[in-house]
């Protein structure tokens, strides 16, 4: 038997590797993974992070990514 699924559903309740919506200025890797993801240097991410927080969204407005 078939069972037909919305879009939504499977999206939400997929947990595979998607990265977090807070960038965690702690952990090196991820640092490095969102400077390069951002096209923007390690010292310019934590400058963007120190004004406008970790969130994600906030840092790619911020850099006008």
């Amino acid at each position: 038997m078939l069972r037909l699924v919305t879009v939504a559903s499977v999206l939400s309740s997929n947990t595979g590797a998607r990265p977090a919506p807070v960038i965690d200025t702690t952990d090196d890797a991820q640092t490095k993974y969102w400077a390069t993801k951002l096209n923007v240097s390690p010292d310019d991410l934590a400058a963007a992070i120190q004004e406008v927080g970790p969130a994600v969204a906030a840092v790619r407005r911020h850099l006008g990514k």
